[in-house]
């Protein structure tokens, strides 16, 4: 039968008497377990040594140590001892079951959470720890993550493991410097640090950065290495917390500032005047609550705004709805929104197609001079005089262009002849002893000149500067024109009168051959 029982396979579900209902924690030396006790409806917490653990004197010492500390303590704001079992197959302490995740979980998760509870955490962890300093203990390792905290907002300290004996007058004189360096490096005191002798005073500084990450969701000292952050206890001072969150007031600064102090004898002397100095101080300027309700509603709002002019589903379209009634600023511009004006319904220029280039508008050309026409002028405009018979043939201005037989090109202040039986006023049609047309003096035509009917001068050598063919009556004063401006060519008649057979334009002379340079072709004519 003895032997039957040796070879029954231990059951993995239960720890002796104790039936594992569910994993709490785990650690790297140890686990705790919700644990019902077998016939009864009473559940416990196990604090159970791992196997390995079970191999080292020293872990089984510090589990015992721990039970030993936590049987000398009474009080609600501890986790309550109920036994410590040492047997070959399991080591574990039977503590108090506290069903609550601890301070640092609700830190990464629920910050507003802490900060609503932060006076009752306050407390709550300040009178466990002058509890335990009046029953001669230091915790040493006071942190968010040894502070449990439930649902109804009840509060627990836990982990003894590394707490220590207040050493007397007597025994800091003799016992000298502390040889050993325990604690969490991010919460330690600067006299664990230098190996000092250990006060309550050290469990402040500890608890006021506990306190410091529940106000700013932060710790005050970090480091890059583990050295880098023990120089950083020992020599930076710390920023107010109202740096980080602005809605901390300088009072609780002032507090918390003062549990940070590098030297124990420029913090508060122990935890009573703690707790004396927290119960006169606001911790907050405003409401975390209303705080965080009014920075998630102007996130909302944001969001929102955003979303305007964005085609959205049903449900999101409902909630901005649903926002706008008690919003009239966003209900307002959903409206603008809604009803844009005329001007902005047009289509934006698309930024990624040139706008097209407006012509230039061209430059103002100055009035050009009119000249002024003399009655003379008036008259249709007839052959020149150089294509008559008998007439000398002009100089420069008349001739001809290259490649052009008698080419003739107008001269400014040329007056035409006449036409055939229209005589000048104030010349006499024939004089006695003159053939008819002489119209003038002896010797005024040469012989060969026209027929009569032409009273004109032919000859413009008989009076000085005089043009030629224009009496002096009938001359006009030449203007001189701007070098800007071209010379006004003359209008074209309305309507030309037959020219006789007499004047009409003879035939060109015959080309001569084997010209040494023909035209260019801005010369030739236009054929197309």
């Amino acid at each position: 039968m003895a032997d039957k029982e040796k070879d029954k396979p231990a059951d993995d579900n239960k720890i002796d008497h104790y039936v594992k209902q569910g994993l709490i924690a785990s650690g790297k030396h140890a686990q705790v377990w919700e644990a019902q006790e077998e016939n009864t409806a009473n559940r416990f917490a196990l604090k159970v040594l791992l196997p390995e653990a079970m191999l080292d004197p020293e872990q089984i010492a510090i589990l015992k140590y721990e039970g030993k500390v936590a049987q000398s303590l009474d009080h609600p704001n501890i986790v309550k001892w109920f036994a410590t079992v040492h047997r070959k197959t399991n080591i574990y302490l039977v503590l108090e079951l506290f069903r609550a995740l601890n301070i640092k979980n609700f830190i990464s998760n629920d910050l507003l959470g802490v900060q609503v509870r932060l006076r009752k955490i306050i407390d709550c962890t300040s009178l466990a720890l002058q509890h335990m300093h009046e029953k001669g203990w230091i915790h040493l390792d006071v942190k968010p993550d040894n502070i449990l905290l439930n649902r109804s907002s009840e509060v627990k300290l836990i982990d003894f493991s590394l707490s220590k004996k207040v050493k007397g007058m007597l025994g800091n004189l003799l016992g000298g410097k502390n040889t050993e360096i325990g604690g969490t490096l991010t919460y330690i005191a600067p006299e664990t640090i230098r190996k000092e002798a250990l006060t309550p005073q050290t469990d402040i500084y500890s608890f006021g950065i506990t306190i410091y990450e529940c106000l700013t969701g932060t710790t005050p000292f970090k480091g890059s290495s583990p050295k880098d952050l023990l120089m950083k206890h020992l020599a930076t001072v710390a920023a107010p917390p109202s740096d980080i969150n602005k809605n901390v007031t300088p009072e609780m600064d002032r507090m918390v500032l003062r549990m940070l102090a590098k030297k124990p004898k420029d913090r508060q002397k122990n935890m009573q005047e703690v707790i004396s100095e927290f119960r006169n101080v606001q911790i907050f300027k405003e409401d975390p609550e209303a705080v965080f309700a009014k920075k998630a509603q102007d996130a909302k709002d944001g969001d929102m705004k955003q979303s305007l002019g964005k085609r959205l589903d049903s449900r999101t379209d409902h909630s901005r709805s649903e926002v706008a009634k008690t919003n009239p600023e966003l209900a307002a511009q959903m409206v603008a929104n809604a009803n844009p004006p005329a001007q902005a319904r047009q289509s934006a220029p698309d930024p990624k197609k040139p706008e097209p280039k407006k012509p230039t508008p061209p430059a103002a050309q100055p009035p050009r001079p009119t000249m002024p026409m003399q009655p003379a002028m008036m008259q249709p405009q007839m052959m020149p005089p150089q294509m008559m018979p008998g007439y000398p043939q002009p100089q420069a201005p008349f001739s001809p262009m290259p490649g052009m037989p008698g080419g003739y090109m107008p001269n400014p202040g040329y007056y035409p002849p006449q036409m055939p039986q229209m005589p000048m006023p104030g010349m006499p049609q024939a004089m006695p002893g003159y053939p008819p047309g002489a119209g003038g003096m002896p010797g005024m035509f040469p012989q060969g000149m026209p027929p009569q009917g032409y009273p004109m001068m032919a000859n413009a050598g008989q009076m000085p500067g005089m043009p030629l063919g224009m009496p002096p009556q009938m001359q006009m004063p030449q203007q001189p024109i701007a070098p800007h401006q071209q010379p006004i060519a003359p209008q074209p008649p309305a309507q030309a009168k037959p020219v006789p057979r007499a004047l009409q334009r003879p035939a060109p002379p015959p080309v001569p051959e084997n010209v040494g340079e023909l035209p260019t072709m801005d010369e030739l004519p236009d054929v197309m």
